[in-house]
């Protein structure tokens, strides 16, 4: 009978979590770690390199933008890596995903052909792994440019 409960509960432990074994049953082991219910969010220093942070008349199919981030997270090799840029006037965001390569601590990402006359809010987030096999988040505002 003991054992029978034991079965019942390691089962209703285990649905009850998400996770394949947990601890306290009686046995020797350690409980799962349990990732929270909102990832955590870092907010990175960045700054945008080229085009420069508020220039005008950028070329609307300038086709790559450079930068600095304060995290190595955000250097393209977190999962999830992207580069998104918001047009001001609130037409269709741009999303340039597993888009970033860093070489000697400068960053860039391809980007495509962007609308004339538009000012565009740089930014670039990931979601790296954390303890337990949770996903985190981080993110750093760029800047913004114009395009002619």
């Amino acid at each position: 009978m003991r054992a029978a409960r034991a079965i019942v509960c390691g089962f209703v432990c285990a649905s009850a979590l998400g996770v394949a074994g947990c601890g306290g049953a009686g046995g020797a082991g350690s409980l799962p770690y349990i990732c929270p219910q909102t990832a955590a969010g870092v907010v990175s220093s960045g700054a945008l390199i080229s085009p420069a942070n508020g220039a005008t008349g950028v070329s609307p199919s300038v086709g790559q933008i450079t930068f600095t981030v304060g995290s190595p997270d955000l250097q393209g090799t977190a999962p999830g890596t992207v580069v998104t840029l918001t047009p001001a006037s609130g037409g269709a965001v741009l999303r340039q995903p597993d888009s970033v390569i860093t070489t000697n601590g400068v960053s860039s990402s391809v980007i495509p052909q962007l609308q004339s006359g538009t000012t565009y809010a740089v930014t670039v987030s990931a979601t790296p792994a954390l303890p337990g096999g949770c996903a985190g988040s981080v993110s750093a505002s760029l800047g913004s440019f114009t395009t002619q």
